[in-house]
């Protein structure tokens, strides 16, 4: 199969899975607001942003949800009325859109024939599709990620403005989508010294990068600070959600420890968190290994603390690629060219939850980096069995 025909076939049939999950299990006019409760304000905006109102709930200006999504899903209402159906279409194409670019990431940073199997993989991977089906930022922020992703993989290639400038602005999209990244052009830093063998270079690639990722989150934070009269980077709540994950009730919860839970209303969540962490880092060291160890198992588990009926499709999908996504990485540094950047993806996204708390849908993001590198090993897998079939045939006598 040639290349244009892989990617037209990775986008009909991921796009056709979308559609048909969206359409028989979850329902087309089904927002998904009783599993989700995070779509009702998201839906609350978009219909505000929409009607032209402004980014506010209930008359009044919102600083505690990022503005990507929302803006996301007011366009979808301006073009095609309030409708649900018109939101997980969309995202369906977008989710489809994805499996193909990590067939072309997976082309740039190891060969065509992984690309293909991880796209392959990406079409039908649950937790690439479920997110289609809810009025959530996930679809939109992986899709950002994989861009951004790719983008990095042809600036290794070709280091230029151009592609520098376009990784930040999609960076800058990224963050105002799901602030997650806002930390990673420190490691960025470290992988174009790696990549390129330049600090003078790297320090400039990763300038324009970031440079270019704040001007496009500046609109955002002059509004905020022009509505709040204080700096707020991209949402009101951070230091809130960071105390949820990090306080002395949940070392004392052996089912919430590493993860999050409501705390309790304190007048300064910063010096709250800022507080808590400090004693544990001076007091009880062993205490803070412990929960950070508790949040990354709770980030890479195949078992998530959910239903059962998530628990079984965790152990069919992810449960399965988990081992040949470890083997992957290893043969990966076995290579000429190693993917850095996969790796500074990966542990970006630990060190994330390690600050914050631990979560299944916090490692989304990496679901696509964990697809390509257990697609090499398929890959390496299916090249040895071919090379043993082929050397143990036996010519035939004349």
């Amino acid at each position: 199969m040639n290349r244009s025909r892989a990617i037209v076939a990775v986008f009909a049939g991921a796009l056709l899975v979308r559609i048909l999950f969206n359409v028989y299990l979850v329902g087309m006019d089904n927002p998904g607001f009783a599993l989700f409760p995070d779509g009702e304000e998201y839906d609350a905006l978009a219909r505000s942003l929409a009607a032209g109102t402004g980014f506010e709930v209930d008359h009044a200006p919102n600083t505690f949800r990022p503005p990507g999504y929302p803006f996301f899903l007011a366009a979808i209402y301006a073009l095609g009325g309030l409708s649900y159906p018109a939101v997980k279409i969309v995202q369906s194409a977008i989710g489809a859109l994805t499996c193909v670019i990590i067939l072309l990431i997976g082309e740039r940073l190891f060969s065509r024939r992984v690309g293909v199997i991880a796209a392959s993989i990406a079409a039908v991977y649950p937790f690439l599709v479920v997110y289609t089906g809810f009025l959530l930022s996930e679809t939109v922020f992986v899709f950002l990620s994989s861009v951004f992703l790719y983008a990095l993989a042809r600036l290794r290639e070709k280091c230029s403005v151009g592609w520098a400038a376009f990784a930040g602005l999609i960076l800058g999209l990224m963050n105002l989508t799901r602030p997650m990244t806002l930390l990673l052009p420190i490691l960025l830093l470290f992988w174009a010294w790696i990549e390129f063998g330049d600090k003078r270079r790297a320090v400039v690639i990763v300038g324009i990068i970031a440079g270019v990722m704040l001007l496009s989150m500046a609109p955002w934070v002059l509004r905020n600070y022009r509505v709040t009269n204080s700096f707020i980077l991209v949402t009101g709540h951070n230091w809130e959600r960071l105390y949820a994950g990090n306080n002395p009730a949940i070392l004392r919860d052996s089912e919430a420890i590493g993860g999050s839970i409501d705390p309790e209303r304190v007048e300064d969540y910063r010096a709250a968190y800022l507080s808590f962490m400090g004693r544990l880092l001076r007091h009880e060291p062993l205490e803070l290994l412990r929960l950070e160890g508790h949040k990354l198992k709770r980030f890479w588990s195949v078992l998530p603390k959910t239903s059962e009926r998530d628990r079984i499709v965790s152990a069919c999908s992810y449960g399965l690629l988990l081992p040949l996504f470890i083997v992957g990485m290893y043969l990966s540094l076995r290579s000429q060219q190693k993917p850095w950047i996969l790796f500074a993806w990966i542990l970006n996204f630990c060190l994330m939850a390690l600050i914050t708390h631990g979560s299944t849908r916090f490692r989304l993001p990496v679901e696509p980096a964990v697809i390509l590198f257990a697609s090499l090993t398929l890959e390496r897998l299916w090249l040895t069995f071919r090379r043993e079939g082929a050397g143990s045939s036996l010519p035939c006598a004349g």
